[in-house]
C-alpha cells in the first residue's frame, strides 16, 4: 500500500456524524470509501501507543472503533483496564442529539486514563470520549466509536519521578 500525504487534511467528524454515519455504517458492516478509522481493542495497548494504531498517528485525536468487552459474563459492564492502568468513566453520559436537536441519536461517555490501579490510580492528561449509537442493539456487532485525546510525553515512567500528571512533558 502506498503511503498517502496527509497534508492540509484534518479530519474532526461532528458528533452526529459520529453516531450516524460511522457508527451505524461500521455496525451495518458496510465498507468506508475512504477508510479512516482503525478497529483497534483499546484494552490491548496503552493510550500513549494507540496513535501509532491510527490511520493518522500525527494528529492530535485519534479515532478508533473498539468492540466493547464484557468485564464478567452476566454482566454489562465493560471492560477498560490495561497492563498499566485503567480508563475511568468520569461524569454522567451526555445523550447527542441529531442536527435538529429533537431525538437522542446516541450518548456519549468521558473517561480518564489512570496508570496503576484502583483506587490508587494516578490521574494522566489522557482522556476518552465513547460514542454510542442508540441502535446498537438492532445489529449483531455492537462497537463503539473511541475520540483519543492526551499528552505523548503523559506516560508512567514520569511519575516514577514524582511528576504530576498533565504536567510530565512540560518539564524543561
Amino acid at each position: 500500500m502506498e503511503d498517502i500525504n496527509y497534508l492540509g487534511y484534518r479530519f474532526r467528524p461532528s458528533e452526529e456524524e459520529i453516531i450516524m454515519y460511522f457508527l451505524e455504517r461500521k455496525m451495518r458492516g458496510l465498507d468506508f470509501p475512504v477508510h479512516t478509522i482503525n478497529e483497534v481493542d483499546i484494552c490491548k495497548f496503552e493510550p500513549w501507543e494507540l496513535p501509532a494504531q491510527s490511520v493518522l498517528p500525527d494528529d492530535e485525536e485519534w479515532y478508533f472503533f473498539n468492540k466493547p468487552n464484557l468485564k464478567y459474563a452476566n454482566s454489562a459492564r465493560t471492560e477498560r483496564t490495561t497492563k498499566a492502568g485503567y480508563w475511568k468513566v468520569t461524569g454522567q453520559d451526555r445523550p447527542i442529539l441529531d442536527n435538529c436537536g429533537k431525538d437522542v441519536i446516541g450518548l456519549k461517555k468521558n473517561l480518564v486514563f489512570h496508570t496503576g490501579r484502583a483506587p490508587n490510580g494516578v490521574k494522566t492528561s489522557w482522556v476518552m470520549h465513547e460514542y454510542h449509537s442508540n441502535n446498537a442493539s438492532a445489529y449483531q456487532e455492537s462497537f463503539v466509536l473511541c475520540r483519543l485525546k492526551g499528552n505523548m510525553g503523559d506516560r508512567p515512567e514520569n511519575y516514577s519521578r514524582g511528576e504530576s500528571s498533565g504536567h510530565a512533558a512540560s518539564k524543561s
